[in-house]
């Protein structure tokens, strides 16, 4: 009888040990998802308006923002799509939301207002300034507090050609 209970509080202490290992294991998983995600998109947004030539529009607080490449190509980075996802526009400056994604499937912008911020600069003076400000998440319905994250993510950007 004793070596039953022992076995018994020593198997309910395993597998509750077993399961919140589980929960951190998938909430790890998440996390990283949702950063790698977001620090992709912000690499790739910051490297390309710091090249830029110059802004072709400025928003003073909007969900996309057109720039002009070093070849002469024009981009257009825009959040839309039924999951909101960022998305490189062609070299037309099209919105289309079938361009090339920044974010996987497994992550969804919170809120597609306000993304860009552009600071007019002066010419020879100080370069224009793009405020880039968004927050992710984890894409799905779950109501499990070990499949949800959620991260802002920010930046200031300066082009280098002004």
């Amino acid at each position: 009888m004793i070596a039953v209970t022992i076995l018994g509080i020593i198997t309910t202490v395993g597998s509750n040990l077993f399961f919140t290992v589980l929960r951190g294991s998938t909430k790890a998983k998440v996390l990283q998802a949702v950063k790698q995600n977001g620090g992709y998109s912000l690499s790739v947004m910051e490297s390309m308006i710091r090249n830029a030539r110059r802004i072709e529009s400025y928003p003073t607080a909007t969900d996309f923002l057109t720039i002009l490449n070093p070849d002469g190509g024009v981009t257009t980075f825009h959040c839309c799509g039924t999951t909101p996802n960022f998305l490189i526009a062609s070299e037309s400056g099209s919105l289309a939301c079938a361009a090339a994604r920044l974010t996987s499937d497994e992550v969804k912008v919170n809120n597609c207002a306000n993304f860009f911020t552009v600071t007019a600069g002066l010419a020879g003076v100080r370069p224009d300034l793009v405020a880039i400000q968004f927050t992710l998440s984890q894409a799905g319905l779950s109501t499990r507090p070990e499949e949800q994250a959620s991260i802002d993510f920010q930046a200031t950007v300066g082009l280098r050609n002004y």
